[in-house]
C-alpha cells in the first residue's frame, strides 16, 4: 500500500513539473512572437508599438530581468526609429538598471549608447559624450569593435562641433585603426570615409591645409569603394571638401578646377542642397579671390547661389554666400551693398549658431563701417574669438576629464569585483563555521522556540477571530443602513413620483395642444427622474467597489453602456496600475465620472466612436475619454449639471479636469488624480 502511494506521488510530481515547464515555454514563445511582430518593418508603427508593449507586459509577468530587458530594448529601438525621443530616456534608464542588476556588460553598453544618443539629439553634448564614453570603454573591454567604431564616430562628431579639434582627431585616428581590423563592407568603408573626412575638416580649421587635402583624398578613396547608390553624394562631398581646402590654401586655380569637375550637380541639388549651394557659390568666389575676375559674372553667380539657399531654407549657406557677396562689393567700393550683405551674413550666422561665420561677418561689418561703428565690430570680433578660444580649452579639458573619470570608474569596478570574490570566499568559510555553531545552539533551544511559536500561533488565531467578528458587524451594519436607504427611496420617493405621474396622466385628458405638449414634457421628465432614482437605489444596494476586481468592473461598465448606446469604442489600461492599492474613495469617484461622461456622450455628442484609456505616470492616475461627436464651442456653452457633478467629485479627490472641445470636431476629457500611492 505504501509503495502504491509513493508511486502516485511521484507521478503527480512529475506531471506537475512537466505542466509548469510547458507553461513556461509557452510564455517565452509568445514573448518571442510579439517581439518579432514589433520588429516587423512591414507593419504600421502603431501596431509595432502595441506588440512591443505586450511583450514587455508578458515579460514582467514572467518575472525574469533578462527577458524584461530584451523586450524593453525592442521598444527602445521603436522610440528611436519613430523619433519619439521623449520616451527614450526613461526606457534606457530602466534598461541600464536591469543590466547592472544581472551584470550584463553588453546590455549596459547598449543602454549607455542609447542614452548618449538621446542627449545628443537634445544638444546636451556633455551628457551625450559621457554616456558614449562609458559605452565605448565597455565595447573595448568586450572586444566588440564594430560597436566601438560606431560610438567613436558619434564622439568625434560632438568634439568637432564643440571645437575640440585635437581630441576629435585623436579619436578619429583610433577609429580608423579599429575599422581597418573589421571585414570589408559598405558600412565599414563608410565609417573609414567618415573618420578621414573629419580629420580633413578639422585640419583645415586649424590651417593645416596639406594635411586636410591628404585626408580628404583618403576619404575620397573610400567613397569610391562604396557600392550602394545611397552613398553617391558622399563622393561629391569629398571632392567639394578637397576644392575648399585648396581655396583656403590660396591655390584658386586648383580649387576652381576640382569644383568645376563635379558633374553630379543635379542629383546633389535634389539629395544634398547644402553641398550643391556650397559648390556653386565657391566657384565664383574663387574667381573673385584671384582678383582677375568679371564683376558682373561673379555677382550674378553668387546671387543665383544665394537665391537657391533661400529657396531651400539653408541658413548656414545663406550666411556664407552673403559674406562672399559682401567681400565682392567691398572690393568694388559699393559700401551700401557690402554693409547690407554683411548684416545678412551676421544675422543668418547668429540664428544658425555658427560661430566661425559670425566672426567672419563681424570682420566684414567692421570693414563696411567707419569710425566708432567699425571699432565696435572689431572689438566684438576680438571678444567673441577670445571667448571661443577659452571655450575650446575648457571643452578639451572637460572631454579629457570625462575619459579619465570613465577609466577610473571601470578600474574601480574591476577592483571591487576582485574584492568581492575574496569576500565571497571568506564569507563562505565563516558561514561554514557559524553553521555548525548554529546547529548546536539551535538544537538546545528548539523545544523552547517551538513552545513560543505555539503560543504565538494561538494568540494570532484569537486576534484573527476577533477581527473577523468585528468585520462581520461592520458589514452587517453597513448593509442594513444601505438597504434602509434603498427601501426609503424605492418605497417612498418613487411611490410619490409615480402618483404624481398618474395625476398628470389624468390631467392630460384636456385636449388643447399646448396643454398636452406641456404635460407630456412634465411626464417625460418625471419618468427620467424615476429611472435615475431607481438606478441610484440599485447601486446603493450593492457594494460595487468590493464585489469584484475594479478593473473588470470598469471594463464591464464600458462594454455594457457602449453596447447599449450602439457606439464603437476602444479601452486600454496601463498594466503598471495596481488597482487593489487605490483608495476606495478614488475608485468610486473615477467610476462615477466615467459613467457620467459616457452618458453625456450618448445624450449630447451623437458620437460613433469613443476611445477610453487609463494610464499611470509619476504617481498620477489619468483617465482620458475622447469621442468623435458634435463637440461644442466652450466659449459659448455654459457648464451643465453633469459637468458640475464631475467637478465636485474631482474636488473630493484633488483631481484635475482638462476639457477640450470644438464644434464638429469631437470632445476630449482628461481626468488626472495626483499622488496615487501604489504597491
Amino acid at each position: 500500500m505504501k509503495q502504491l502511494i509513493l508511486f502516485f506521488s511521484i507521478v503527480i510530481f512529475f506531471s506537475t513539473s512537466l505542466e509548469a515547464q510547458e507553461n513556461k515555454e509557452s510564455t517565452i514563445s509568445n514573448i518571442l512572437k510579439l517581439r518579432k511582430k514589433a520588429n516587423n518593418i512591414d507593419l504600421p508603427i502603431n501596431e509595432r508599438f502595441t506588440y512591443a508593449r505586450q511583450a514587455i507586459n508578458k515579460s514582467k509577468d514572467y518575472g525574469k530581468d533578462s527577458t524584461i530587458l530584451e523586450s524593453n530594448r525592442v521598444l527602445s529601438w521603436l522610440f528611436i526609429v519613430s523619433g519619439k525621443y521623449d520616451s527614450l530616456y526613461r526606457i534606457n534608464k530602466e534598461n541600464l538598471k536591469l543590466s547592472k542588476r544581472i551584470n550584463d556588460s553588453v546590455k549596459i553598453a547598449y543602454a549607455n549608447n542609447n542614452l548618449g544618443f538621446y542627449f545628443a539629439v537634445l544638444n546636451k553634448n556633455d551628457s551625450a559624450y559621457s554616456y558614449y564614453s562609458k559605452a565605448r570603454k565597455l565595447y573595448n573591454i568586450l572586444d566588440k569593435r564594430k560597436n566601438e567604431v560606431d560610438v567613436i564616430i558619434n564622439m568625434t562628431s560632438i568634439q568637432e562641433s564643440e571645437r575640440d579639434y585635437m581630441g576629435a582627431e585623436v579619436n578619429a585616428i583610433k577609429g580608423i585603426e579599429l575599422s581597418k581590423t573589421l571585414p570589408i563592407s559598405d558600412a565599414n568603408n563608410y565609417n573609414l570615409w567618415s573618420f578621414n573626412n573629419l580629420i580633413g575638416i578639422v585640419s583645415s580649421k586649424v590651417n593645416r591645409f596639406d594635411k586636410s587635402i591628404e585626408y580628404h583624398n583618403k576619404a575620397l578613396e573610400y567613397a569610391n569603394k562604396l557600392r550602394d547608390k545611397e552613398y553617391n553624394v558622399v563622393k561629391d562631398f569629398s571632392a567639394m571638401n578637397i576644392g575648399l581646402a585648396y581655396r583656403r590654401k590660396k591655390d584658386y586655380d586648383k580649387a576652381i578646377k576640382i569644383l568645376s569637375e563635379i558633374d553630379n550637380l543635379e542629383e546633389l541639388k535634389r539629395e544634398d542642397p547644402s553641398t550643391y549651394a556650397s559648390i556653386i557659390s565657391n566657384i565664383p568666389y574663387c574667381k573673385f579671390l584671384k582678383k582677375d575676375y568679371n564683376f558682373l559674372e561673379v555677382e550674378k553667380d553668387l546671387k543665383s547661389a544665394y537665391r537657391f539657399s533661400i529657396d531651400e531654407e539653408i541658413e548656414v549657406e545663406q550666411s556664407v554666400i552673403a559674406s562672399f557677396l559682401s567681400e565682392v562689393y567691398l572690393d568694388q567700393n559699393q559700401m551700401d551693398s557690402a554693409k547690407k550683405y554683411a548684416d545678412i551674413a551676421y544675422n543668418k550666422a547668429y540664428r544658425a549658431d555658427e560661430n566661425q561665420a559670425i566672426l567672419d561677418a563681424l570682420i566684414l561689418k567692421s570693414k563696411a563701417e567707419f569710425g566708432e561703428d567699425s571699432k565696435k565690430y572689431l572689438y566684438e570680433h576680438i571678444r567673441l574669438n577670445d571667448s571661443l578660444i577659452l571655450k575650446e580649452r575648457t571643452v578639451r579639458n572637460k572631454f579629457a576629464r570625462i575619459e579619465f573619470e570613465t577609466d577610473e570608474i571601470l578600474q574601480e569596478k574591476e577592483q571591487i569585483s576582485r574584492q568581492r570574490q575574496w569576500l565571497i570566499f571568506t564569507t563562505v568559510g565563516l558561514i561554514g563555521v557559524l553553521f555548525f555553531l548554529y546547529i548546536i545552539k539551535t538544537q538546545r533551544e528548539k523545544n523552547k522556540e517551538l513552545q513560543l511559536q505555539k503560543q504565538q500561533q494561538e494568540a494570532n488565531e484569537e486576534i484573527y477571530k476577533l477581527m473577523l467578528s468585528q468585520q462581520e458587524k461592520i458589514d452587517e451594519a453597513r448593509s442594513v443602513e444601505k438597504n434602509r436607504i434603498s427601501q426609503e427611496i424605492h418605497d417612498g420617493i418613487l411611490g410619490r413620483l409615480f402618483g404624481a405621474r398618474l395625476s398628470l396622466d389624468s390631467l392630460n385628458l384636456v385636449k388643447t395642444d399646448e396643454a398636452i405638449s406641456k404635460r407630456s414634457n412634465y411626464i417625460s421628465e418625471l419618468k427620467n427622474i424615476e429611472d435615475d432614482i431607481r438606478k441610484v437605489s440599485h447601486e446603493l444596494n450593492s457594494d460595487f467597489v468590493n464585489q469584484s476586481g475594479y478593473y473588470d468592473m470598469v471594463k464591464t461598465l464600458i462594454e455594457t453602456q457602449m453596447t447599449a448606446y450602439n457606439i464603437d469604442y476602444s479601452f486600454q489600461a496601463d498594466s503598471n496600475i495596481n488597482w487593489d492599492s487605490l483608495d476606495n474613495k478614488i475608485k468610486i469617484h473615477v467610476y462615477r465620472i466615467l459613467q457620467e461622461t459616457m452618458q453625456n456622450i450618448y445624450k449630447h455628442a451623437k458620437a460613433t466612436k469613443v476611445d477610453i484609456a487609463f494610464y499611470l505616470e509619476k504617481n498620477k492616475l489619468t483617465l482620458e475619454i475622447a469621442d468623435n461627436g458634435l463637440g461644442f464651442d466652450q466659449s459659448k456653452t455654459k457648464n451643465g449639471i453633469g459637468l458640475k457633478n464631475i467637478t465636485d467629485r474631482l474636488k473630493e479627490i484633488n483631481g484635475i479636469l482638462n476639457l477640450n472641445s470644438q464644434s464638429n470636431q469631437g470632445t476630449s476629457v482628461v481626468i488626472t488624480v495626483p499622488n496615487i500611492q501604489t504597491n
